[in-house]
């Protein structure tokens, strides 16, 4: 990934907080950054993780990414599991491997036994441990973690330490921010401070070396005449490692890994002439322990490839490693789904939306903030629909009294999550994408209210005109009575989205400004609600029913507009 004279401002005439920023994030590479309180650290991971776009500049070849924020909320009406389920699906696993890798996670981190506690239950050191999870279950390309540490105990600090170095030698880039200033001191790749708005660079970077280390013919210490000690039964991990130029392996290595000095040719994309290349086999048990020592040694030594060996393996004796392309199969099947080859590689949007369209209605079902919307429009119902009225005069007024709640399920939606949350979210799978299914999420839920309201009033009304003289035929009836509804609600979503944030970030401003808005686009004449509205009470009085195709193609436009402009700036207003 790469950040092309990269500048983030708050507001049209805001303080830069970083500009002419110039950054390349390599595969395999552990970046500290620093910086004083308030320097823009936290923005700078913000635009690397996607969810803040620059002002200025570019950013290309984002990989998946994942986002550890300093403090996650607790107040996500979820289990631990079921939110690690919902944003494990978010980077593409499927449902059952979402939920697997979860449990692991939480095991990991000694908090399996909370896995089916409410979040607002947990304390903060487990709610951290559930964030830090939830960025590590789906193995991204792309690891932003913002002071991810705070809150864990030491036991859960030294296992990140860990899951990020295994990141690394696993080919993702991390990139992190912590108070410490020990923590990875030793590992990192780079380390860059900010100040004055401009990103220094203090150790690493591109004169450092090539985007991946070289590596060339060199022995090991179990090389000929020197015996490598017996495998360990079990599950094994092989492990390609290149060091510097003249260095030994490091002595007493976790596991006592069965080590074998390889050839140039050997590890994919390795040039001729820098340092030594050795195979180490370690039972899986030990693999983290080992790349740990191998990343912290002095000089440190470079992670190539982590490839589980096959069962079938298991009876051959190591050797040199396989040619490229056999290197490169053995890898796919055996890391295999998103933490695998598809691991670097963005969720598309026909996945990434049905699972945030499924998150966002979890959310809404259980936070139970859709109760006073839906009490609003039965009431509307109640007061405004009686036994024996005309139909078409009944499904006018329902439809009318759809558009306020409409943009107010829209407003519930878009604010439902606390920020940090929503961030992790927006890391997986994009802002815009993330703010889309929220928009969409509040008007499927007022689409359902106006197809049961519209059931409900085909049933007691009298289908003839208001006078009791024509005969209305209620199957046309019905049919302009839900169009004009689908008509209302869109209406109602197009201002839910224009009167909520990024475009209006004031809570008070934006619920008067939903009101005022929802009553003008009812009563003006010009506004598409109106005339579909109009339209069913016109046909009460003459019989003649007419199918408002006009206005919902029109309100449906204006939906799709205000919603695509609050989608782009969900990125650049926060």
């Amino acid at each position: 990934m790469r950040l092309h004279g990269v500048g983030r401002r708050y507001g049209l005439r805001g303080a830069w907080v970083l500009r002419g920023v110039d950054l390349d994030v390599r595969p395999g590479s552990l970046t500290r950054v620093t910086g004083g309180n308030g320097s823009g650290k936290s923005t700078l991971l913000r635009m690397l993780a996607g969810i803040d776009a620059p002002t200025t500049g570019r950013i290309t070849g984002r990989p998946r990414t994942a986002y550890v924020p300093e403090r996650f909320p607790a107040e996500l009406p979820f289990t631990a599991l079921g939110y690690l389920t919902h944003l494990g699906r978010l980077h593409g696993l499927r449902r059952a491997a979402a939920a697997r890798e979860a449990l692991e996670w939480l095991e990991r981190f000694g908090a399996d036994g909370h896995a089916h506690t409410p979040l607002a239950e947990l304390s903060k050191g487990t709610s951290q441990k559930v964030a830090v999870a939830q960025a590590l279950l789906a193995a991204p390309g792309l690891l932003v973690l913002d002071e991810a540490w705070t809150g864990l105990d030491q036991t859960s600090r030294g296992t990140l330490d860990q899951a990020v170095l295994a990141r690394v030698a696993d080919g993702g880039a991390v990139v992190f921010v912590d108070h410490d200033p020990r923590r990875l001191a030793d590992a990192a790749d780079e380390v860059l401070r900010v100040a004055d708005t401009r990103l220094v660079r203090e150790r690493g970077g591109a004169s450092a070396g090539p985007p991946f280390p070289a590596a060339s013919t060199a022995s090991g210490p179990y090389g000929p005449g020197k015996p490598a000690p017996a495998a360990a039964p079990g599950p094994r991990v092989r492990v390609d490692s290149e060091g510097p130029p003249g260095a030994s392996l490091p002595t007493d290595l976790p596991g006592a890994p069965v080590a074998v000095p390889g050839a140039p040719a050997d590890v994919p994309g390795a040039p001729v002439g820098a340092g030594p290349v050795v195979r180490l086999t370690v039972g899986a048990a030990h693999s983290d322990a080992l790349l740990r020592a191998l990343l912290t040694a002095r000089p440190p030594w470079h992670i190539r490839a982590v490839t589980p060996v096959p069962a079938e393996a298991e009876q051959r004796a190591p050797g040199p490693a396989p040619d490229r392309a056999d290197a490169e199969q053995e890898d796919r099947a055996g890391r295999g789904g998103p933490g695998g080859e598809s691991g670097s590689r963005p969720l598309p949007a026909g996945r990434a939306l049905p699972a945030l369209l499924r998150y966002q209605a979890a959310l809404l079902a259980r936070s139970q903030r859709w109760v006073p919307p839906v009490v609003l429009y039965g009431a509307f119902m109640a007061v405004g629909v009686m036994a024996g009225q005309p139909i078409l005069d009944s499904f006018g007024y329902a439809a009318a009294a759809l558009l306020p709640v409409a943009a107010w399920l829209v407003r519930v939606c878009v604010g439902n999550e606390p920020p940090a949350a929503r961030n992790c979210a927006a890391a997986a799978a994009g802002p815009a994408r993330v703010h889309l299914s929220s928009v969409l999420t509040g008007l499927c839920a007022a689409a359902g209210l106006g197809v049961v309201g519209a059931v409900f009033i085909a049933l007691i009304s009298d289908p003839k005109t208001s006078d009791q003289r024509i005969a209305v035929p209620l199957p046309e009836a019905t049919a302009a009575g839900l169009l004009a509804a689908l008509a209302c609600a869109l209406l109602g979503a197009a201002v839910g989205a224009l009167f909520s944030r990024p475009l209006l970030l004031s809570t008070g401003w934006g619920i008067q400004a939903t009101a005022l808005a929802s009553l003008l686009v009812l009563v003006t004449d010009a506004s598409p609600a109106n005339a579909a509205v109009s339209d069913l009470v016109s046909g009460s009085h003459t019989g003649t029913v007419t199918l408002p195709l006009l206005p919902l193609a029109l309100t449906g436009a204006v939906a799709a507009g205000a919603t695509a402009l609050a989608c782009a700036l969900s990125s650049r207003r926060s």
